[in-house]
């Protein structure tokens, strides 16, 4: 009996699913409508899940022995920390919601009958603080499917030459050194609660010994926040790698010395935004960087046994075909490695030349307990914070005072990325005697409105000069005593028209350095001239020595003063 083939409908529902239509009249149209197989997986991987589960669709693999189609599938993404907190502790609301507030329906989206995490540590953070009464039993493959290092994807120009510099330092080095070649260079990490990519680069930027359980202990807040310094950015964190590297060429002056943190597949694989715009990129390989390990995990839910039979049956027959033979075609195309051994490219045929075929070392998996310390970490950093502006309130200030673009009014603009439970005081910085401040406003919790009024009311330009020498000591000490009672991420802002710079040289100048980076405060240096943040200035040295950044007037300073503000709290207001 000769059969007429299925017609299969991609669309675009939800997030992103697949179904399966029978052709109208002949033998096929007998056929029953196939089971809803739903998948859902780490952001980074979503594309190249969703290519396997379009060419699994029209397999064998999927075919019963009737002709008919086995199933359809759902492929669909969402945040991993999300996921992992609604497998973990929601998973009742996710089957029942009960109220607004609650709801991974909403949130994550459908329940999974099919997760794929982008790393095993994902099913060990679920297992070990999952809820005694959840609803969902997860039953993980012991070993991933497929791998790919997470590298440092640096500007052709600028990256590392060397084997031995291009592969197998930690991240925190390679940094240095592309610092070293390009002063300037940035380096720039997706979101860490939004793929595991960024979860796995942070686990080495905070030196968390990512490939154990027993980390000794998560980073402080204070030593979380200077890390983020090193992949500060403007503005939020891409969701995702791919959308990293789409981003970098809106800026030509960024990405020619932006480095990414991104899964090296990329490389191959591409992205879906204009390639011929993007300055070519180099990958590195840290050795301390945990790579993605996707793994397949059958996720059940209880009383969910209608189907249970055809659903297994389903899941079943995925599984064999993605971790087979077949499945591996998908993703050597889109550039992963094997998962065990030697870790070797799945495609050795056709490498892009910005890889290596075989880095050494390749780290180990990441540990469940160094990923929870790296995200606890994370979330540190960004608040509640604590933030201590200085306000340069002498003479010369008189030209740089009024309107938005004035001192008052870029710290005001600023209070913005601050929130309920932040602490900020403000200080007038003035005079060369005595104290070299006034206390506008002391460190404390404020409400934006009335802290703003008290600006207005009591800061004012002075007949005197400023001491920013003293004041700064006196700020970075302050600050210290501030911080040996909890461990708020802090900052120091000031904002200067340099009038008074020549105070800031020599012994002074080397004094300041070194109290800057013995106090781990980050100090943001905001000059209102242009050139204030050139290489060997005060300004510029007192911000890197202190791992803050140095803003002038050839930035936006508004909105980078803002930005820089909000890394340290928790912008609530």
């Amino acid at each position: 009996m000769t059969w007429l083939l299925a017609l299969l409908l991609l669309t675009a529902a939800g997030i992103g699913s697949y179904r399966l239509v029978a052709a109208p009249g002949g033998p096929s149209a007998s056929c029953a409508p196939p089971l809803e197989l739903r998948v859902l997986t780490d952001p980074d991987l979503e594309a190249t899940v969703r290519a396997a589960a379009d060419a699994f669709l029209t397999s064998d693999g999927n075919t019963v022995g009737d002709g008919c189609r086995r199933g359809g599938i759902t492929v669909y993404s969402a945040g991993a920390a999300d996921v992992v907190t609604a497998l973990r502790k929601r998973s009742g609301a996710w089957q029942e919601p009960h109220d607004e507030d609650t709801n991974p329906q909403r949130d994550v989206g459908p329940q999974p009958d099919v997760w794929i995490p982008g790393s095993r540590a994902d099913v060990a953070r679920v297992a070990e603080g999952q809820d005694t009464d959840a609803v969902a039993l997860l039953e993980a493959d012991d070993e991933a499917f497929a791998y790919s290092p997470i590298v440092l994807a640096v500007p052709q120009n600028i990256a590392a030459e060397a084997r031995d510099e291009r592969s197998g330092p930690p991240l925190n080095r390679m940094i240095d050194d592309l610092l070293v070649r390009r002063p300037d260079a940035e380096v720039r990490r997706p979101d860490p609660e939004f793929t595991d990519t960024g979860m796995l680069a942070t686990i080495a930027l905070y030196g968390a010994g990512g490939t154990g359980d027993d980390t000794g202990g998560g980073p402080s807040a204070q030593d979380a926040a200077r890390a983020e310094n090193r992949v500060a950015q403007p503005g939020p964190p891409s969701p995702t790698a791919a959308g990293l590297l789409c981003a970098l060429p809106d800026d030509d002056a960024v990405d020619d010395r932006a480095a990414a943190l991104v899964p090296e597949f990329l490389m191959k694989s591409g992205v879906g935004c204009d390639s011929a715009r993007r300055t070519p990129r180099i990958a590195q390989y840290p050795g301390d960087v945990p790579g993605l390990e996707p793994v397949f995990v059958r996720v059940r839910w209880q009383g969910a046994d209608r189907d249970e039979s055809a659903r297994d049956e389903a899941a079943g027959a995925f599984r064999t075909w993605l971790t087979g033979e077949r499945g591996r075609e998908v993703f050597a195309r889109d550039g992963f490695r094997a998962a065990s051994g030697s870790r070797a490219l799945l495609d050795t045929e056709d490498v892009a030349g910005s890889v290596l075929r075989a880095p050494s070392p390749l780290t180990e998996s990441a540990g469940r307990d160094a990923m929870e310390a790296a995200l606890e970490g994370y979330r540190s950093a960004g608040g509640p914070g604590r933030v201590l502006f200085l306000l340069d309130s002498s003479g010369s200030m008189a030209g740089q005072w009024e309107g938005p673009s004035g001192g008052p009014g870029l710290l005001k603009q600023s209070l913005g990325g601050l929130g309920a439970r932040d602490e900020y005081g403000v200080w007038a910085v003035y005079g060369t005697g005595g104290d070299p401040y006034d206390t506008l406003l002391p460190l404390g919790p404020h409400a934006r409105r009335d802290a703003e009024r008290t600006i207005d009311r009591a800061a004012g330009v002075r007949d005197a000069e400023a001491d920013p020498y003293r004041a700064l000591r006196a700020a970075l000490d302050h600050m210290v005593r501030r911080g040996g009672v909890d461990e708020r991420p802090g900052l120091v802002v000031y904002i200067t028209d340099d009038e008074d710079a020549s105070r800031l040289t020599g012994d002074a100048l080397d004094d300041v350095l070194a109290l800057a980076r013995a106090a781990r405060v980050p100090v943001a240096m905001v000059s209102l001239k242009g050139g204030g943040c050139d290489a060997g200035k005060p300004d510029a040295r007192i911000s890197e020595a202190s791992g803050g950044r140095c803003l002038d007037a050839d930035d936006d300073l508004g909105a980078a003063l803002h930005d820089e503000v909000a890394r340290t709290g928790t912008g609530e207001d």
